[in-house]
């Protein structure tokens, strides 16, 4: 295979520091003003600074084993280079490198240049890496190839629901109810199943009975576990569907760490997670406090910065989408409003800013709109998640907020494909939205 350059845009940088070990033995370039950019972004607080500064390190320890040569031998066999071409004066008379000459010029032009130039070089093997659509529009239109980042990016038309129907004779489905569980071998079921998946379980119809027999349940190593909450109330709220119950399901479960539920606006995926950790930390006991979180997704570019008032404060317009779901919940305890548990130190607003470094333990931790995270991101978040903490995130991956992610990319999606079938994880789609007939008509024709 013949050997590649690629060029990477800032924001690929910036999405993952790690990217410029990404592409085997090919050639990575790095334009002069990807660096510049980086040197702004650096002074940042939040996660695009940090980012910024771990590529600045990345490079400058790669520069420091590597000594003052053109070219930098990485570790997979590849190479990187840091390019100031455009810095020069030549080559002013191509209109791909007139586009990127100049004080005036465009830093997505003056790359886009770059990369025409190495693609007039090595005879088309140049590949231009952006996260940014309008970036590889560009770069298209002057013939040069452009692809998305796609080391961490899924396949969301396979990406896993988190339940399954399987079919079992009549008597297993019998046991099952009787005793709770059964064997998982037993099942009449093509695929392999994964730890802590839900099941429908059904019986074929037979001559004697217009309908077969069902049951809900889910995979516990070898074992087929009937559900336990199937028809619990929590803070008055009840599931109203077969995937709600298994959210429940999931959720109620403490042998479970993680839980994502995807779903679209009104599904109840935020109304599930609150009214289950209200149940385990004010009833049971199990939890300190209820950290709720949501990343910040300026829009008209004003930041939380801008906002008047302390960390909550500002946090509060960002988070209130969530508390939305607080009234039904608190109208089963009056005394306990969202006024009282911020006061008792039961209920905490942070921002997904702060949070690195932190060490989130005995909490029950509810990230909204995560599908606006990047993998890096998210993992920085479950990092966090200390002893005795569970953490729920919830969010559509088909909608997004923030410019340099999509269904694929997103960190919502990255951690249903990368943690199914882990023993401390366990995820739901959520089809159908409760909220009125009115959201439900709204999420499926608009």
């Amino acid at each position: 295979m013949a050997r590649k350059t690629y060029i990477l845009d800032t924001n690929v940088l910036i999405h993952d520091p790690d990217s410029i070990f990404r592409f085997q033995e090919n050639e990575v370039v790095i334009p002069f003003e990807a660096l510049e950019e980086l040197d702004k972004l650096k002074k940042r607080y939040d996660h695009i600074g940090h980012n910024a500064r771990q590529t600045i390190r990345c490079l400058g320890a790669l520069i420091e084993q590597g000594g003052q040569g053109d070219l930098l031998t990485m570790r997979e066999g590849g190479t990187l280079r840091l390019d100031s071409t455009l810095l020069q004066a030549g080559g002013k008379s191509d209109a791909p490198l007139r586009l990127g000459i100049g004080s005036d010029a465009l830093v997505d032009n003056r790359i886009i240049a770059l990369a025409w130039l190495y693609k007039q070089r090595h005879n088309g093997n140049t590949v231009f890496v952006s996260k940014d659509i309008n970036a590889r529009v560009k770069a298209l239109a002057l013939g040069i190839k452009a692809e998305d980042y796609k080391n961490d990016k899924i396949d969301v038309s396979t990406i896993y629901s988190g339940h399954a129907k399987v079919q079992a004779s009549p008597h297993v489905i019998d046991e099952l109810h009787e005793a709770g569980e059964v064997q998982v071998d037993l099942l009449d079921c093509p695929d392999p199943l994964l730890e802590n998946q839900c099941l429908l379980v059904t019986s074929a119809r037979n001559s004697g009975a217009l309908v077969g027999k069902s049951a809900l349940a889910i995979t516990k190593g070898t074992r087929l576990k009937k559900l336990d909450h199937s028809g619990a109330t929590f803070w008055g709220i009840k599931a109203r569907n077969k995937e709600q119950q298994f959210a429940v399901e999931l959720l109620t479960d403490n042998s479970i760490q993680a839980v994502s539920m995807v779903g679209q606006a009104g599904t109840g995926k935020t109304l599930l997670a609150l009214a289950v950790g209200l149940q385990k930390t004010l009833e049971e006991g199990l939890f300190s406090r209820i950290i709720v979180t949501k990343p910040v997704i300026p829009v008209g570019r004003q930041d939380i910065g801008f906002l008047p008032g302390d960390k909550e404060e500002k946090m509060l317009p960002w988070v209130q989408s969530v508390f939305d779901n607080f009234a039904p919940l608190s109208r089963n305890n009056q005394k306990m409003t969202m006024e009282y548990l911020l006061a008792a130190d039961l209920l905490d607003i942070e921002s997904i800013a702060h949070i690195r470094g932190r060490n989130l333990a005995k909490s029950w931790i509810i990230v909204d709109e995560a599908q606006n995270l990047s993998p890096h991101e998210i993992k920085t978040v479950l990092s966090r998640v200390g002893e005795g903490s569970k953490i729920v995130l919830t969010g559509d991956v088909y909608q997004i907020d923030s410019p340099y992610l999509d269904a694929g990319s997103n960190g919502l999606s990255y951690v249903v494909a990368r943690l199914k079938g882990q023993p401390l994880y366990g995820h739901i789609t959520l089809a159908k939205t409760i909220r009125s007939p009115l959201a439900a008509v709204a999420a499926e024709l608009l």
